[in-house]
């Protein structure tokens, strides 16, 4: 089964069958960029509407921007009974055969129920591989605490823990415990002081990157965002602090599924907002840094001579861009197009902005005695007019 929610694809069914198929129909672009396959142990949202199917697995797809445009350009690729089309490649990937799909009619129970399912699982999945940021920080959590002077940093990973627990605990059991409800809710404040603590130091630290500084200042700029106990250290650290927030959203789904149903359809859109509204942020320092770091690993043909600085700025920007492609890839942010190398300028065109440098210099030296001229003239003809002036007055 397949039920399309904006820009994810949410899928049920047997694991060898959503790997034969999705794969053909998304192509590998987009089939790699999956959020999670999990067995549908939570019967959950999806036994509420769609129990009968007895799906073993589900998966969530993210649709990149070229699949969605694609989609909305040319819409579905019907067959002549009106039946969405698609086909599979067997060995040596040559075409095996046509796959067709009727449409089917939900009800909007069973609707509700199936959206609630992919939403629950883009939350629970959000950050691609999280044990790995959280592995990363375990150790250097106190460093990261000083960087950005926030005592509720150092709470981050335990946090995600509890959080995890808890989510884990719910989806064995189908339901949400009040008890648990009751120790996570207040959990939200820590979390967001943290990431805003978090985000704050790092959006500092690519500011302090700029194009305007000498090369050696730029290039101990861009370093820092390598630091595992500074800026890289931190992304990670948001990564963890995004996902226990995502864990969050998801139990409070889970909250008001089984203590309020009329208002999952409300729930669902606050849940929707917070993935995307910290997408959107996500993207946006990335967007920046990569920007900032552009700028300043441009080399000027008059800092030719610093021959040991530069290959020093080239691997600072590379290993910058790979933590900020780390980043990007784990929170599922789309990553702007950079260049990870530094362009060396040649002898010629230092040679040429020096005589540019020297012309503009001569130009300029012109220019002052003109005006010194000017002003000297200027001055020596007051001068006479006063002269003239006082003589008058003493005949008169």
């Amino acid at each position: 089964m397949l039920f399309l929610d904006g820009g994810d694809l949410y899928v049920t069914g047997e694991a060898a069958s959503i790997d034969l198929v999705l794969t053909d129909l998304l192509g590998p672009d987009d089939s790699t960029r999956r959020r999670s396959a999990t067995r549908l142990a939570e019967a959950g949202a999806v036994a509420a509407g769609a129990a009968a199917l007895a799906m073993p697995a589900e998966e969530l797809f993210r649709l990149t921007p070229e699949g969605l445009a694609k989609l909305a350009q040319y819409g579905e690729q019907l067959t002549d009974g009106g039946a969405l089309r698609g086909f599979v490649r067997g060995d040596a990937g040559r075409f095996a055969g046509d796959l067709s799909f009727e449409a089917v009619s939900f009800g909007a129970e069973q609707a509700l129920a199936m959206q609630t399912a992919a939403v629950a699982l883009a939350l629970r999945s959000a950050i691609a591989d999280v044990q790995a940021a959280v592995e990363a920080v375990d150790e250097k959590v106190s460093d990261i605490q000083k960087k950005v002077r926030a005592r509720e940093v150092g709470e981050v990973v335990g946090t995600y823990r509890f959080l995890q627990r808890v989510v884990d605990s719910t989806r064995e059991r189908g339901q949400l415990l009040e008890a648990d409800w009751d120790q996570v809710a207040g959990a939200r404040r820590d979390l967001e002081i943290a990431l805003e603590s978090l985000r704050a130091y790092v959006m500092e630290s690519i500011n302090d990157i700029d194009a305007d500084d000498s090369l050696p200042k730029r290039e101990a700029a861009i370093k820092r965002i390598t630091s595992n106990k500074g800026v890289a250290g931190s992304l990670r650290l948001i990564l963890v602090a995004e996902q226990a927030l995502h864990l969050l959203e998801y139990l409070r789904l889970e909250r008001v599924r089984t203590t309020d149903p009329d208002q999952v359809p409300s729930a669902l859109a606050d849940a929707k907002k917070s993935l995307t509204a910290q997408r959107e942020l996500d993207a946006t320092l990335v967007q920046t840094a990569i920007a900032r770091i552009e700028a300043a690993k441009h080399v000027d043909p008059l800092e030719i001579h610093r021959i040991f600085s530069i290959p020093q700025l080239e691997k600072a920007a590379v290993e910058a861009f790979d933590a900020l492609e780390s980043f990007a890839s784990a929170s599922r942010s789309d990553l702007p197009e950079f260049d990870r190398l530094v362009r060396r300028p040649e002898f010629a065109e230092a040679r040429a902005e020096v005589k540019r440098h020297a012309v503009n210099a001569r130009d300029g030296v012109v220019d002052g005695s003109k005006a010194l001229g000017q002003a000297v003239s200027h001055g020596a003809k007051q001068v006479s007019e006063s002269v003239r002036e006082k003589v008058r007055r003493k005949s008169d």
